[in-house]
């Protein structure tokens, strides 16, 4: 078995004895690198380097196949393209050239948001030279998103996975490489002066402004990791009955597909062996200010609407909760007028962790901006019997799913100045497929577990009220006017909360 190597942007190097995913090596070192990575809310990808051709002793790591099936599944010696014939080796060896000056040329970008033309369009005029072969081995990145990256980005995208996804490409051109995902960026400089982003974002250009916002990010960011991990896992638990959880399994399944069939197939199989995981946008972070405030409805059979006010700075806390439990007709019906006369209201004041919130925060305003499917570089070698490709073809590959259920419901968000609404929306509660939801939903838990009941360092404003009605509740559990009643209820105690005497300073 040929070793994987796993390496991260700039932080560490080290190596795993698996192939990706065939165990949970990558996923568990995937979340030590997370943990041990450096203040900067910079993504953690896998970069698996091309193995050579198994040799005799290499043991191997697919679960599902049995000895025999090993033995016969053979992986093409690895050959440069000029030995393809491709191209010259005048021209591969133009091509190392390029990515060397390339190399040099990404090295002096500055770590901002200024344009980077000149660095991306020689990589696009790299990636059309003859002996990448029109992309049909070496599957391209999006160049139009690359054109467009901006200085960070580009180097973010080079120094993890880019170069080498080039040097691979021409050393092993009889594998199939897949190239990094381009980081996603944000900065204020690029936005509207309107955008409510600015809030929480640093100019790209200046020092760090908000050291705190700072490891909030790198927190959040290592969140995002370990709930992207969790679901990929379970994802692949899922579809563990395909048999096709390694490259060495990929090659089996193609064997009885016609000969012209067998690259597309075989491709069409390693691609979703590589992961793909959130990550959060590239940016200089501030410290999200002002009130957090979530309302909606929490459990199912036993459940509480709720107007909940957090302050980000002082991490004061009002809630109000009505709180009830389903009650069920002989036939299994909802009786929603008796659910609502189950209901009884209670109102707590205290305070919670500011950390803890301003992770919460921080998470719910970038839940949209997320790179959802961000990649790594990863490359795969061609099974025997594999033609060479026709330079005139090309591929498709990819799939999507999603699940939910009755008992989930919306909860509302918005971040207030005291004042007025700065950004607002919705995520699933709870269990949600949604990366972007299921970390709000686990960043809640965490900084609601810190509640301590106590009286309160700020008063409530005038200007943070429950909403009129509480959507994002199963119509077979409630009606909208059953919603509406319990809203004005949950107005009401905001009332009655506002009166609460703030703790002497």
């Amino acid at each position: 078995m040929t070793p994987i190597s796993t390496m991260l942007p700039i932080w560490s190097t080290w190596r795993v004895q698996a192939w990706l995913p065939a165990a949970l090596a990558p996923i568990l070192g995937l979340l030590a690198a997370c943990s041990g990575a450096p203040p900067a809310p910079a993504r953690c990808p896998t970069v698996v380097s091309v193995p050579s051709a198994p040799t005799s002793d290499a043991p191997s790591a697919s679960p599902a196949p049995s000895a025999d099936d090993d033995a016969d599944v053979q992986m093409q010696a690895p050959k440069d393209a000029a030995s393809l014939g491709w191209c010259t080796k005048d021209e591969q060896q133009a091509a190392l050239d390029e990515t060397k000056e390339i190399a040099k040329l990404v090295s002096k970008l500055p770590k901002d948001a200024s344009a980077a033309d000149a660095v991306t369009g020689r990589i696009a005029g790299l990636f059309n030279s003859p002996c990448y072969m029109d992309g049909t081995l070496a599957r391209s990145p999006d160049m139009a998103e690359l054109e467009a990256a901006r200085a960070w980005a580009v180097a973010k995208w080079w120094d993890s996975g880019g170069q080498d996804f080039f040097k691979d490409a021409l050393q092993h051109a009889n594998a199939v490489h897949f190239a990094p995902s381009i980081p996603r960026m944000i900065a204020p400089e690029l936005l509207p002066t309107s955008d409510p982003m600015r809030a929480i974002l640093c100019p790209s250009f200046s020092a760090v402004c908000d050291p705190v916002a700072e490891g909030t990010a790198l927190d959040v960011g290592r969140e995002l990791v370990r709930v992207g991990l969790l679901q990929e896992r379970a994802h692949r638990e899922d579809s563990a009955d395909d048999g096709l959880g390694s490259p060495e399994a990929c090659a089996r399944s193609i064997r009885k597909e016609p000969p012209a069939e067998r690259l597309a197939r075989y491709t069409a199989c390693v691609d979703k062996l590589v992961s793909q995981l959130p990550a959060l946008p590239e940016a200089r972070y501030r410290s999200p200010q002002g009130w957090l405030v979530l309302r909606g409805r929490r459990g199912h059979y036993s459940f509480c609407d709720e107007a909940r006010a957090y302050d980000l700075e002082t991490g004061t806390a009002y809630i109000a909760s009505r709180c009830g439990g389903l009650v069920l007709d002989a036939g299994g019906a909802v009786n929603q007028g008796a659910t609502r006369g189950t209901g009884a209201m209670k109102t707590q004041v205290g305070t919670l962790s500011v950390d803890a919130l301003r992770r919460l925060a921080l998470a719910l305003w970038l839940k949209d901006k997320l790179d959802k499917d961000a990649r790594p570089y990863a490359a795969f070698p061609l099974p025997a019997g594999v033609p060479m490709p026709d330079p005139d073809r090309s591929f498709g590959f990819g799939f999507g799913s999603g699940w939910g259920h009755s008992g989930q419901t919306s909860i509302q968000f918005e971040i207030n100045d005291g004042k007025s609404t700065v950004v607002s929306g919705t995520f699933v509660w709870p269990d949600a497929f949604s990366v972007g939801d299921q970390l709000a939903d686990d960043l809640v838990v965490s900084a609601e577990t810190t509640f301590r009941e106590g009286c309160p360092r700020v008063a409530l404003p005038a200007g943070l009220s429950p909403a009129r009605t509480l959507g994002g509740v199963s119509g077979i559990d409630a009606s909208p006017d059953t919603l509406r009643k319990n809203a004005d209820d949950l107005s009401a105690a905001f009332a009655e909360l506002r009166k609460t005497k703030v703790c002497k300073k």
